[in-house]
């Protein structure tokens, strides 16, 4: 029982000790533990100030949009269709560029779309059996 608290109160006074060496070591650029408080304090505060800048930029950025900011103030949802057409018009630059858009578009789609649970009707084919058909074939066709 003896050797067991022994053991017990060498444990504890090697802890103390090594707890004294690294508080001493942790310290670092500070003479004592008051001089780290103070340090950390004046961090924290200095923390909290620019977190609560941070906040209020981040609000103020929410509330103007960048489109706004970029324009003066006109956001794309506050100009009605009436106006944009209007200012569009306007500018040649602008019109080239949204014709050549849509033609870029149609010419990437080169044929109608398949319109689908259709069931396709299948017409005889028009043979002329004689001269004479072919002729009268090909006059109706020229009429049209």
């Amino acid at each position: 029982m003896d050797n067991l608290t022994e053991n017990l109160q060498g444990t504890a006074n090697t802890a103390q000790a090594e707890e004294g060496k690294s508080v001493a070591a942790d310290l670092g650029k500070f003479k004592d533990v008051q001089a780290l408080l103070n340090a950390y304090n004046n961090l924290e505060a200095e923390f909290t100030r620019r977190s609560q800048r941070l906040k209020e930029l981040e609000e103020r950025s929410n509330l103007t949009p960048p489109a706004q900011a970029a324009n003066g103030g006109d956001s794309a949802a506050e100009i009605s269709e009436a106006e944009l057409y209007g200012k569009a018009s306007q500018s040649a630059a602008v019109k080239d560029r949204i014709i050549g858009d849509y033609l870029k578009t149609v010419s990437q789609n080169k044929g109608a779309p398949y319109v689908t649970g259709g069931v396709l009707v299948a017409t005889p084919r028009l043979k002329p059996a004689s001269i004479r058909e072919a002729g009268a074939l090909a006059a109706e066709l020229f009429k049209q």
